[in-house]
């Protein structure tokens, strides 16, 4: 499928002969020639410019080619197109850089850039209408008496119809550039150069980092397909496991009532296709797309392996294209969302103060903690997420010699409410601060996760309580998806927090609402339903620097809270000051914990997920990496722990494994809940249980158990939360 079939036509060769063997042996002569100057001479670019039309094609001619060498060419912008063997297509009317590089030895350099002007193209004439007879005439044919027009001597030209069909996608990331495929659960996708499909080329897509089995890269097509028209779906894999291993290709779709679906587009591989170790296997199909609510991706994934790599290269969409409907942004508009998204500035004291400080040359530390948007899903690189953008943003504008005194701590995980956010909040942003016992600023974005938390909102106050008693400035990030209402979840309950406490805040719903139905804008703002493109996380990072700026130029108001303890918490003060207990925990770090005995909980779990960020100085490192687990060959040793404490919280995995089970856990032996790690629609995420919240801390002695006939099962326990 999708493959050129060329017509190799037969010549007679009998009066040739002597001619081609005098050719054969002069192009011999060359060829040793040319083949003696390749090897002592370095490529170079024959020209440095070249003018095309609109609609033309022509190639980019490089003297001296390496035989064993590759070349890769790099566009600056979308007027061209250029194909893997140099071949330029002028696309828009303008000027175009094409950067060239060579692979040679291991070894990469660059042949310089191309300037690639294209003008505009010639009108194209219509086609006339066809003749009625195959004879060749210059008199036009007569039409029906009944429809014959005499003052018209020719029939009007009937316009030539638009293809209807064409590739509305293909990547073959020679570009470097991932163009919309992302990762799916926590895997990691990057452009590889170590192997590739296509002819003459240099990249592939990496799926590597994976966890479960439907981990792997997605596409959104919705801005490429329509409703109702079919589609053909192609692209190259490859895996090196040293098996053979499954691959699918499937699309992901909510219908109108709301189910989510996972359709294969590879008929008769709905468990994926058998794919050879170490040679490139195509998978193609044909889908009519249906009816669907927000979006539809296509996505890959290893059915049967929780942790294989696999290359996916050639990824091509063709069918009815779809009419363009882009988002036309403004100046205008852009600074009308900045301006709209500022909720409220709060109370000025403590940013004033980190802002002073940044522009002293003092250390400044930016953290911020929420989700899958704060962790930077869909930025490509992570580096643009609206995280370390706004950060990078306040650093160069107040900080010092570049703004190297400014640091930003990026807490984000995906998937998690502010239950798991406050658990973890010691280790993932006090534990990472280069200096001090607290962020300058702390960024708190959870209103999109935290839709029927089981704190009720509890851990959200007490990040927001912690945060203040520590002395750091806080900022409520209210992030938006894709609805009706704009994709406000808990906004409407947390603002109420922002006003109590008197937070500056930031409303992503007041800043877009308004373009919501605008043709174009959710592929202006959005990479899928839920998470927002690099656009958006840009848009999202301005906002926050248009707060800073007005915080700026406001005159100082005095700190309003001086003692957080003495302040009446809006609805409970029972999560302020979480802290977190595993594997790892020295018993002797803090006197409130007694006592850790791992029973049978004593192997760890590999597939909690991973950071999209760099933590720690370790890149894809694991969210919860000593937990305990047990396994079917764990017995039944219950894990005990005894701890001193007023509130108490289980953190435990959530997985569709049917290899896991349940466990009873017990509070002063007094059962209290069965927990169950296996739930058909979990994904290795954790979930949160509250099993205390006294209003006297006391010593409790903590005992988790395989409930009756899941001895044999696994369970994860992530975590403990505790104050």
């Amino acid at each position: 499928m999708f493959k050129e079939v060329k017509d190799m036509r037969r010549t007679k060769v009998g009066k040739i002969v002597c001619y081609g063997l005098v050719t054969a042996m002069v192009c011999s002569s060359l060829a040793i020639s040319q083949d003696t100057q390749a090897k002592t001479k370095k490529a170079v670019l024959a020209k440095k410019s070249m003018i095309i039309t609109q609609g033309e094609s022509r190639k980019i001619t490089i003297k001296y080619k390496k035989k064993k060498a590759k070349y890769k060419y790099i566009v600056s912008n979308k007027k061209i197109s250029v194909s893997a063997t140099g071949k330029v297509k002028g696309l828009k009317v303008g000027k175009t850089k094409v950067m060239v590089k060579e692979k040679y030895k291991n070894k990469t350099r660059s042949l310089g850039t191309v300037t690639v002007t294209v003008k505009k193209g010639q009108a194209v004439q219509p086609t006339k209408k066809p003749e009625q007879t195959s004879a060749p005439t210059t008199e036009p044919t007569e039409e029906p008496a009944s429809t014959t027009n005499p003052d018209v001597s020719e029939p009007t030209p009937e316009p030539t119809k638009a293809p209807t069909e064409s590739v509305v996608y293909k990547n073959q990331f020679e570009d470097g550039n991932l163009n919309g495929f992302g990762a799916r659960g926590s895997s990691s996708v990057e452009v590889s150069n170590s192997q590739n499909h296509t002819e003459g080329g240099m990249n592939s897509l990496y799926c590597k980092d994976r966890s479960a089995t439907w981990h792997g890269v997605s596409l959104p097509i919705s801005k490429y397909v329509s409703t109702g028209e079919n589609y053909k779906f192609s692209a190259w894999v490859k895996q090196d496991t040293g098996t053979t291993e499954k691959i699918s290709m499937k699309l992901e779709y909510k219908d109108k009532n709301g189910d989510s679906q996972y359709k294969s587009v590879v008929a008769g591989a709905d468990d994926g296709l058998d794919c050879e170790n170490g040679k490139w296997v195509e998978l193609a199909g044909e889908y009519k797309i249906p009816d669907y609510d927000g979006d539809i991706s296509l996505y890959l994934e290893a059915p049967n392996s929780e942790t294989m790599d696999f290359l996916v290269d050639d990824v091509v969409i063709v069918g009815k294209p779809v009419k363009n409907q882009g988002f036309e942004m403004t100046d205008e508009i852009y600074q009308q969302m900045l301006k709209d998204s500022v909720l409220s500035t709060g109370n000025n004291a403590r940013i004033k103060k980190v802002i002073e400080k940044a522009r002293a040359g003092e250390e400044v530390s930016l953290a911020y903690i929420g989700g899958s948007i704060t962790e930077g899903a869909l930025a490509t690189p992570n580096a643009n997420c609206y995280a370390q953008a706004s950060a990078t943003a306040f650093a160069q504008k107040y900080g010092k010699d570049g703004g190297a005194n400014v640091h930003c701590i990026n807490a984000g995980m995906s998937g998690t409410p502010s239950d798991i956010g406050v658990v973890r909040y010691n280790r993932d942003v006090i534990g990472r601060l280069p200096s001090g016992d607290h962020p300058d600023i702390l960024f708190i974005e959870f209103a999109v996760n935290d839709y029927g938390c089981v704190t009720g909102g509890g851990g959200y106050e007490g990040l927001i309580r912690q945060a203040l008693k520590s002395g750091s400035a806080v900022v409520l990030v209210f992030a938006v998806f894709q609805g009706k209402a704009g994709g406000r979840v808990c906004e409407n309950e947390y603002r109420p927090y922002g006003e109590y406490y008197d937070l500056p805040m930031i409303s992503m719903g007041d800043a877009i609402m308004g373009y919501f139905k605008k043709t174009g804008f959710y592929n202006w703002y959005f990479g899928d339903t839920l998470h927002p493109n690099n656009t958006g996380h840009k848009l999202m990072a301005d906002c926050i620097m248009k707060l800073m700026d007005r915080i700026d130029k406001e005159k100082p108001v005095s700190d309003n809270i001086t003692n957080i303890d003495e302040m009446a918490p809006k609805k409970t003060a029972a999560y302020q000051g979480i802290k977190l207990i595993d594997s790892a925990t020295d018993v002797s770090s803090d006197e409130a914990i007694k006592s850790i005995d791992a029973g049978g909980f004593t192997e760890k779990d590999s597939a909690t997920g991973n950071f999209q960020y760099e933590y720690k100085g370790m890149n894809k490192a694991p969210w919860f990496p000593d937990n305990w687990k047990h396994t079917s060959a764990s017995g039944n040793e219950s894990l005990k722990i005894n701890v001193n404490c007023k509130t108490l919280m289980l953190v435990y995995k959530q997985s569709s494994e049917t290899s896991f089970g349940a466990a009873d856990l017990y509070i002063d032996g007094v059962k209290k809940e069965t927990l169950n790690c296996y739930n058909a629609s979990g994904w290795n995420n954790g979930t949160v249980y509250v099993a205390l919240t006294t209003e006297k801390a006391e010593e409790h002695k903590i005992e988790l158990k395989m409930a009756d006939g899941n001895e044999s099962k696994n369970f994860t326990l992530l975590a403990i939360g505790y104050n």
